[in-house]
């Protein structure tokens, strides 16, 4: 090997051979770019390096999308041969790691729902899903994802999943009122409607995909000329409950986390009559419920467990 071929192979990093293996294959950047969970500038830095390493075009862009050149077609076969050398190394490393040490799932899991499954999941044999660590999903918990600094997440599919994977769970059909036990609104608990808690403080938990620009409760009153004074949102589970507990406010929540809430000897949970939920419901439908999550080549969790935490997260909102 001469000593230009030598620095041109010493130049080269696996990454930008499979970038060059897939778009050989499909003939387009974007399916790369969507293969490899990066995005298309990425793509294009790489391809960009490949023609200046190896002094040569590669691909010229045709109607029918990239057509390789002379030299892509013979540089194909060894590329492919060196990612397959890669693939095996990799294996041979996670093998080996698994050995070593548990892995443990980072799942991102909205707010509204965190405790209903961290309860649920700690119920579940160790031996069959593992180590499991939750994370309240946050602004930037898409990106994570997409990084792979979390495995995959529990949210709304309203949410920006661009370049992720979406999977309907379910979506809430029900909900229930929380306050203190001394609170004045169970005066009427037979009965209680929408009029008669908006008088009252009301407290809810943001959660992004959902309610992060407006509560249901709150669109529902402007929609519909009702006046609401005093409303607050929060971000955090305990200032949620220290809010219910120290000021009074009233909080509308899913029926399995008021269930949790119910059982703090200071608290009051009822379920909201079916004929309030559904006038709420008609000004701002609840979300689906979606697990999201990378391609598949790039996930550590087999799928007994991904289905184990659909189901899990399924019992709860439904």
């Amino acid at each position: 090997m001469n000593f230009q071929a030598l620095k041109k192979v010493s130049e080269l990093d696996v990454f930008s051979l499979l970038v060059f293996k897939i778009i050989y294959e499909t003939g387009f950047a974007n399916c790369a770019a969507k293969e490899l969970a990066v995005s298309a500038p990425k793509i294009s830095r790489c391809l960009t390096s490949l023609r200046v390493i190896f002094n040569d075009e590669l691909f010229f862009r045709r109607q029918q999308g990239l057509k390789p050149t002379p030299l892509a077609d013979r540089l194909y076969q060894p590329v492919c041969q060196l990612c397959d050398m890669v693939g095996q190394i990799e294996r041979v490393a996670e093998d080996k790691s698994s050995h070593q040490q548990t892995s443990i799932l980072h799942v991102a899991v909205s707010p509204s729902i965190i405790t209903s499954v961290a309860i649920a999941l700690s119920q579940c044999p160790r031996d069959t899903i593992g180590k499991v660590k939750l994370h309240s999903w946050q602004s930037d918990t898409e990106e994570l994802i997409y990084n792979g600094e979390l495995d995959f997440g529990i949210g709304f599919d309203t949410q920006d999943a661009h370049g992720l994977e979406v999977h309907t769970i379910g979506r809430v059909t029900s909900l229930c009122l929380v306050g203190k036990q001394q609170h004045s609104v169970w005066d009427n608990a037979d009965e209680i409607t929408l009029e008669d808690v908006i008088q009252h403080s009301i407290v809810y938990l943001k959660c992004r995909g959902f309610n992060n620009r407006i509560d249901p409760l709150e669109l529902y009153c402007q929609t519909h000329g009702l006046p609401l004074e005093d409303i607050e949102c929060v971000k955090k589970l305990e200032d949620w409950y220290w809010h219910i507990l120290t000021l009074d406010s009233l909080a509308l929540t899913i029926c399995n986390e008021g269930s949790f809430a119910s059982q703090i000897p200071q608290l009051r949970v009822e379920r909201l009559a079916a004929s309030e939920f559904a006038r709420l419901n008609s000004v701002m439908p609840m979300p689906d419920y979606c697990l999201i999550e990378r391609a598949e080549h790039y996930r550590r969790y087999s799928a007994d467990v991904k289905q184990m935490i659909i189901n899990i997260t399924r019992s709860i909102i439904m």
